[in-house]
């Protein structure tokens, strides 16, 4: 039985399941190299077919990952959708207008785009639509890594005209027990009203003001924005009765004149104290003390290491790819528990790691840097080795190998890696490399064996960069460059068996510096999306400051930039 899942929102994606297993997952951004790419993910279901062998006519089911299309990608729908969504955003603030809403907007809701392709690549199967936020919920309960039941939540920006949800999970069943309407949506009005005040790009920047808020002062100016919004029970009210660009207007006047810095970290502070009165809530009400979390809000880690150290919460899992990108998942385990539903006994055998993606073969890999002139590059004879040796020497190394991550945390297969405790390259990799924001941490990959080490109270599932924890003093300081430069946090992939290759790099590099752990950013340049083939890969080397790209099992550099230590002697290819 094949399901194909598809959110073709914000940050588009596919994700293929075969009998209750995912096979494959690709986000669109890419395929295109298009941060946050919208639309019909059309190039990401053509490489899952083409990759995974599957045919189109064996695809039994295509799930969406929402009922609407959000209005910056309702292109070519009717003018009676443009009506119908005013009326959204007039009634939204109410649960019936919500529910109103969207019943009006499903009805002359058009998705020609989606169906042309679907048509173009041959696929007959029925398509079925699921709530955006039931996507949400289903991607991070059925990952849950414990058999027990859990309180579900989901929190964005906004979803089929909700931004909030509550759900009890048990068994198989996914109950919601409470929701939001988007008018209330703390992530949107609130945290992007905020990121716009400061200068930057909603839905894509809010990262940076969470990256800044340590460095400020939260008194100066909290008072401005406590009792803009507040927690009802199990929901969020919007006190300040202003939509998006009303209350973006409001953040402007009360807000003039005060630092930068002092805003974000009274932004943090207060998005902080929201959600975790929810969380407090939620837990209380259900009597459930583990909680399972999904929705772009809760790419928030320094919010998600509050949930984790409340004393009522047993356990925290947030689902690596909590973004929209991630709701494919979650209406493929949707979708193939409604085919299952009646006629078959449902088996989800779901994946403990996120290497999801697509993998390029070494042929691939050695046709791409045969085609690039500019570049040098030999096979390695043993890469662990080598990559370790380069890294210890402070070489900046970018490491793109076996299946890429699922999800918007590089997890070492797609990465550029450096020694963590060399603060010396930081602006190395902020200006000549990542081209960011000089405030921004990176991250640390850090041996299981040794997470005691430098992390404070290390979880047992703490492999994807979803939570932040306080480093251990002095103890930390060897992984310095991959914490925050501030308050020391770290958000950590604690690395073993998961990936084998990539933990016996960091065993390696160990070996040469007595240090468990690497320096881990994301392969990309600043305002493009994680590399996703081989050429981007190749194209990144050349227009940045990198030492070093080791593309499969072959180490490359630009030509005549040959790094001192590090290279096997074996030929060419």
């Amino acid at each position: 039985m094949y399901v194909l899942g598809i959110h073709d929102g914000h940050d588009a994606s596919a994700c293929l399941m075969r009998d209750g297993q995912v096979v494959l997952g690709s986000a669109e951004e890419r395929r295109r190299n298009i941060k946050n790419c919208s639309g019909t993910p059309r190039e990401s279901i053509r490489e899952i077919l083409r990759r995974s062998g599957v045919k189109p006519s064996e695809i039994d089911l295509v799930a969406l990952g929402c009922r609407l299309r959000t209005a910056a990608v309702a292109v070519g729908q009717s003018p009676w959708y443009t009506h119908a969504m005013k009326l959204a955003v007039g009634l939204g603030r109410y649960h019936w207008g919500t529910e109103l809403g969207r019943w009006a907007l499903e009805k002359v809701s058009r998705r020609e785009d989606l169906v042309s392709c679907l048509a173009e690549m041959g696929i007959p199967a029925p398509v079925v639509k699921f709530d955006h936020h039931h996507t949400h919920a289903a991607s991070a309960y059925y990952h849950r890594p414990w058999e027990e039941d859990a309180v579900v939540l989901t929190l964005d920006g906004a979803g089929d005209g909700l931004c909030a949800s509550v759900w009890r999970g048990s068994g198989q069943e996914l109950e919601r027990i409470a929701w939001t309407p988007k008018f209330h949506s703390i992530a949107a009005h609130f945290y992007s009203a905020i990121t716009i005040h400061l200068g930057m790009k909603p839905w894509e920047h809010e990262y940076k003001v969470m990256g800044l808020a340590p460095y400020g002062q939260a008194e100066y100016c909290i008072e401005r924005l406590r009792g803009l919004f507040e927690v009802d029970r199990l929901e969020f009210k919007n006190r300040s009765g202003r939509i998006f660009q009303g209350m973006t207007r409001l953040m402007h006047r009360r807000l003039q004149g005060q630092r930068f810095d002092n805003i974000a970290a009274a932004c943090q502070t207060v998005f902080e104290e929201l959600v975790v009165q929810w969380v407090k809530n939620a837990v209380a009400a259900t009597g459930i003390g583990r909680v399972c979390a999904a929705g772009g809000a809760f790419l928030n880690v320094k919010a998600n290491k509050l949930i984790r150290e409340l004393p009522n919460v047993k356990s925290l899992y947030v689902y690596p790819a909590a973004d929209d990108g991630g709701t494919s998942t979650g209406a493929a385990i949707l979708g193939y528990l409604h085919v299952c539903d009646g006629t078959k006994e449902p088996s989800l055998e779901l994946p403990k790691d996120m290497y999801l993606g697509l993998e390029y073969s070494d042929e691939e890999c050695c046709a791409a840097l045969e085609e690039e002139s500019g570049i040098e590059f030999v096979r390695m004879t043993d890469p662990a080795e080598e990559v370790a040796e380069l890294l210890a020497a402070g070489h900046v190394v970018a490491r793109f190998a076996g299946r890429e991550e699922w999800g918007p945390r590089a997890l070492g297969n797609r990465s550029i890696l450096a020694d963590p405790r060399n603060m010396g390259l930081i602006r190395k990799l902020n200006f000549a490399i990542k081209h960011r924001d000089y405030w921004m941490p990176f991250a640390a990959s850090i041996l299981e064996e040794d997470a005691a080490t430098y992390i404070k109270n290390p979880t047992a599932h703490a492999f994807y960069m979803i939570e932040a924890f306080d480093t251990l003093q002095p103890a930390g300081e060897p992984i310095v460059a991959g914490t925050h430069p501030f308050d020391k946090t770290v958000r950590p992939q604690i690395v073993n068996e998961l990936n084998i290759p990539y933990r016996d790099l960091i065993r390696a590099f160990k070996g040469r510096t007595g240090i468990g752990a690497v320096l881990n950013t994301s392969f990309n340049l600043h305002g493009f999306p994680i590399v996703g083939t081989p050429q981007v890969a190749i194209d990144t080397l050349m227009r940045s400051g990198l030492d070093a790209l080791a593309l499969g099992p072959y180490l490359a550099w630009r030509r005549g930039c040959k790094p001192s230590i590090g290279l096997g002697q074996n030929p060419r290819i």
